[in-house]
């Protein structure tokens, strides 16, 4: 089984474009998104027509979406991020907000993985997994073999047997069979490691591997079209660093 995984979108439309085509060319695969289909970008409604079209599509809620469902949840969102989500709020209508409510969950559990947005140690509190010791307490929070995390914007693998590894761009990381593993595919639309090439990954599960993809994409085209929206700038200046 080969599945294709995404998070953090963020309205980027071209972004999700082009990490398609690595699904496309994986295909047939099953599609996982971790969350954040809103926030910061200009074409949340194309994105959403996107994901909610794909087959086999597992869906995950992110805290974007979330504070789109429920304005008290911005509260926790730094003021440019809730402004943002704000604008999305008033170009979507309510058809995309029903959507996202009836087919993104907190959640999907499979034997051969457990998708949340944040981190399996109470994800509905949308904790970070920045480091090794975020990932240790979230390898004893819950027992699972691979678990796939967004929320940092920055590509990380984290094993249960100690250290961080290094996704390689393109380089199958081969998991060990007894071993257990938080994966980072990075983010789509808003990526943080100082790449701004969108971001995504590979599970094959025959294989026992992992395999990271950057895809280029127009950044400055959509970084004006931030502008064009009237959105803070800010968001499209971070863009085109990819931090």
């Amino acid at each position: 089984m080969k599945v294709f995984v995404c998070s953090d979108v963020h309205g980027n439309a071209r972004a999700l474009q082009a990490v398609l085509a690595v699904y496309r060319a994986e295909y047939p695969c099953d599609f996982l998104f971790l969350g954040d289909v809103v926030g910061y970008g200009a074409h949340p409604d194309a994105c959403l027509d996107v994901l909610l079209n794909l087959p086999r599509a597992r869906l995950i809620l992110g805290n974007h979406d979330a504070a789109l469902l429920d304005r008290r949840a911005r509260a926790d969102l730094n003021d440019i991020a809730a402004e943002a989500i704000g604008w999305s709020e008033r170009m979507l209508s309510r058809t995309y907000i029903d959507a996202i409510r009836g087919n993104f969950s907190m959640q999907h559990e499979l034997p051969e993985y457990l998708a949340v947005h944040s981190s399996p140690s109470h994800p509905e509190e949308w904790p970070y997994i920045f480091c090794e010791m975020d990932a240790d307490a979230a390898f004893r929070a819950r027992d699972f073999a691979l678990c796939f995390v967004g929320h940092t914007h920055v590509p990380a693998l984290y094993g249960f047997d100690g250290g961080e590894a290094i996704l390689g761009e393109g380089e199958p990381l081969r998991l060990k069979p007894r071993n257990r593993y938080i994966v980072n595919p990075g983010s789509t639309g808003q990526p943080r490691d100082g790449d701004p090439r969108a971001s995504c990954c590979i599970l094959d599960t025959d294989a026992g591997t992992i395999t990271l993809h950057r895809c280029e994409y127009d950044v400055a085209a959509e970084a004006q079209d931030i502008y064009d929206a009237a959105l803070p700038k800010y968001l499209g200046q971070r863009l085109l660093r990819g931090a």
